[in-house]
């Protein structure tokens, strides 16, 4: 009954976590470029879990929640028309500082510019060009070529830092659209990158099929309740029935 009330239990976890991730994941379901964050599940076998004696024979299996992932699957782009929104086409992303003066990455190119001319995403953080430079427009009217060359009145005023992973494996999210990487796993785009001007890409979320997927989860997670309460009235039942003297 032990082994049981654990395997129940380590489902039901299981079960909660994936449902948090589901809701996170749907939250951000209309976030401008939003990667969504995945679940990695593997195999546990056990011989140490069955009856004292025969261990091999009775050796059992059970998911565990592995990892968690971020998805770098591209979302769709949408056009906006706005001079600052800026979209990638292609396995790129926008370079950005944090404010601990860390580099970060990032799809959501949906920037603005302040008093100064700083180009700045949503959250206030600058933007980078090729060099690592926060970018600085002087005012007029902004136009961008595919390869990320930013003009003001039609002179070449910025280049926008596009970089490219050399492991996706190796990512880690830090907040929000953010993502960070260790610096030997990020290379220049080539020429597989394009940049689109006027539009943004919006989150690689699938509403449709993740609302599916915490249906199932919850239909799941419902049902291990069940099991771990049935356990419950056995032992209930055993704590009151053993060592009861019958007739």
């Amino acid at each position: 009954m032990q082994l049981g009330f654990f395997i129940t239990g380590v489902a039901g976890q299981m079960a909660q976590g994936k449902l948090d991730n589901i809701s996170n994941n749907l939250a951000n379901a209309n976030t401008t470029g939003f990667l969504e964050d995945r679940v990695a599940f593997s195999s546990l076998m056990s011989s140490k879990m069955g009856r004292d004696g025969a261990p091999g024979q009775t050796s059992s299996a059970f998911l565990s929640m592995n990892r968690q992932y971020v998805s770098t699957q591209a979302g769709p782009i949408r056009h906006t028309g706005n001079d600052y929104d800026f979209a990638i086409r292609g396995d790129g992303y926008f370079r950005v500082r944090m404010d601990n003066g860390q580099e970060a990455l990032t799809r959501a190119g949906n920037f603005k510019i302040d008093a100064d001319g700083n180009l700045l995403t949503q959250g206030d953080l600058p933007v980078l060009d090729q060099g690592g430079s926060a970018i600085k427009l002087p005012a007029g009217a902004v136009s961008a070529t595919e390869n990320g060359v930013i003009y003001v009145n039609g002179e070449p005023a910025a280049d926008l830092g596009i970089a490219m992973l050399k492991d996706e494996r190796l990512i880690h999210k830090v907040a929000g659209v953010l993502i960070t990487t260790p610096a030997s796993n990020i290379s220049e785009a080539d020429k597989s990158i394009s940049v689109v001007q006027g539009s943004l890409e919006d989150s690689n979320v699938n509403s449709v099929k993740l609302m599916a997927q915490m249906i199932d989860t919850m239909r799941s997670y419902q049902s291990m309740m069940k099991i771990v309460e049935q356990y419950n009235q056995q032992a209930g039942l055993l704590n009151d029935r053993v060592g009861t003297v019958q007739g």
